[in-house]
């Protein structure tokens, strides 16, 4: 990764927090260097805090987009729910008039002392409410000293809200494939994450940018987690303290990004108003498999045709120089958690998830080369989870498929 100048990237070794500055506010230079930061943080897997980072939004704004995105009448539940009973008899919904704001895929959240309110719809931020502070004044009388929202989807409120989604998860979505990502904007008056320490696999990872508050984070890793951690894992009202220490505790305010894979259990302690803006890419892919595979297939033949038989025997020794056939193809994408990789004409999952970062810059390169040796690919793209031996794994099979002749 290349740095900015102006722009300091380090990158971070297991659990650390760093610290990153830059002018304000952000030109395409540095929303391109944020973006690669925020790669570089998705490649290591680990929570982690990029201290100062470079705001791409403020307080104010978010709180408008959730204005346009949530209005009183789309948050309540109720004329949905008439309508879903009406179709199932049969019945044609009545008109609802022309809409007034964006349809996200889901409505917003408030919840109050630990518990989800059923129709947020009267205590949702509206012209009413100028700023964040007024919302949350307007809002202690009626709901007391504890309560958050959580608000999907501000990618609706504007095209330019949706430019600055894309300009900066690029990078990331292109090591992913394509994905479903979203904002998701946390605020509110309360002490604890509303829903408690909680685990959300079905994320692939999240980068919240602290726009407004302290907040200390904590978080462990799922895969260590067994059936008695799940009592004190969302428990919204803190009855029951968790049972391990936190992989990583760190303090954040606002100008903090931080980032966390989805294989972590995570939650936030708030001292005071807080705000975060949650850059969110889920683990769904919204193309189905069989239309990957079969993309894939096509691309690496040039259409359709008869295959010769793979030679799933063939054995290349690290040495050996392979050359690739002259109408060979190879193209590869992630769909959800694989790696999927074409190669004339057929397909094949890539083994192993922990490599698939150094995989990608692997066959990036295999598709242009004309020659090569898997010690010669080891010295530029081999690491601690590729190493030589799996890279001469890797030639012997795309050689048995067809991709590469010896000699």
């Amino acid at each position: 990764m290349a740095p900015t100048p102006g722009l300091a990237l380090p990158r971070p070794v297991g659990y650390l927090v760093f610290s990153m500055t830059a002018p304000t506010p952000p030109s395409s230079d540095a929303f391109s260097a944020l973006a690669d930061a925020m790669l570089g943080l998705f490649d290591d897997g680990v929570p982690a805090v990029l201290r100062s980072a470079q705001m791409p939004f403020s307080t104010q704004e978010v709180f408008e987009w959730v204005r346009t995105v949530h209005p009183p009448k789309s948050c309540s539940p109720a004329a949905s729910k008439i309508d879903a009973v009406k179709r199932s008899w049969g019945l044609s919904p009545e008109p609802s008039g022309e809409a007034t704001s964006p349809a996200p895929e889901r409505p917003i959240e408030l919840y109050r002392g630990g518990g989800v309110l059923l129709d947020p719809s009267p205590f949702v931020p509206t012209e009413a409410h100028p700023s964040f502070e007024a919302w949350l004044e307007a809002m202690r009388p009626e709901l007391g000293d504890d309560f958050g929202v959580m608000a999907p989807h501000l990618e609706c409120a504007s095209w330019d809200a949706l430019d600055r989604l894309q300009a900066l998860l690029a990078p990331t979505l292109a090591r992913t494939g394509p994905r479903s990502y979203r904002y998701n904007a946390f605020f509110g008056d309360y002490r604890r994450t509303p829903f408690g320490f909680h685990l959300d696999p079905h994320q692939e990872c999240v980068f919240q940018f602290v726009l407004e508050g302290q907040r200390r984070g904590s978080f462990w890793e799922g895969l260590t987690l067994n059936a008695e951690d799940a009592a004190w894992i969302e428990d919204p009202n803190g009855r029951v303290a968790p049972t391990r220490r936190a992989e990583l505790t760190v303090d954040v305010e606002p100008g903090d990004l931080v980032f966390w894979p989805g294989t972590h259990v995570h939650g936030f302690e708030a001292d005071g108003p807080s705000m975060g803006l949650s850059l969110v890419i889920d683990r769904t892919a919204p193309r189905l498999r069989a239309d990957v595979v079969a993309g894939l297939e096509v691309a690496t033949l040039g259409g359709r045709t008869g295959l010769p038989m793979a030679d799933d025997s063939l054995e290349v020794a690290a040495t050996e120089t392979l050359t690739r056939r002259p109408y060979a193809r190879l193209a590869f994408e992630c769909h959800d958690d694989d790696l999927i990789v074409g190669v004339c004409g057929r397909t094949f999952d890539w083994p192993d998830r922990g490599s698939q970062p150094a995989a990608v810059r692997l066959l990036a390169a295999l598709q242009t080369c004309e020659a090569t040796s898997a010690d010669a690919l080891s010295r530029e793209f081999g690491d601690k989870q590729l190493v030589r031996e799996d890279i001469a794994g890797v030639l012997s099979m795309l050689a048995g498929l067809g991709y590469f002749t010896r000699g």
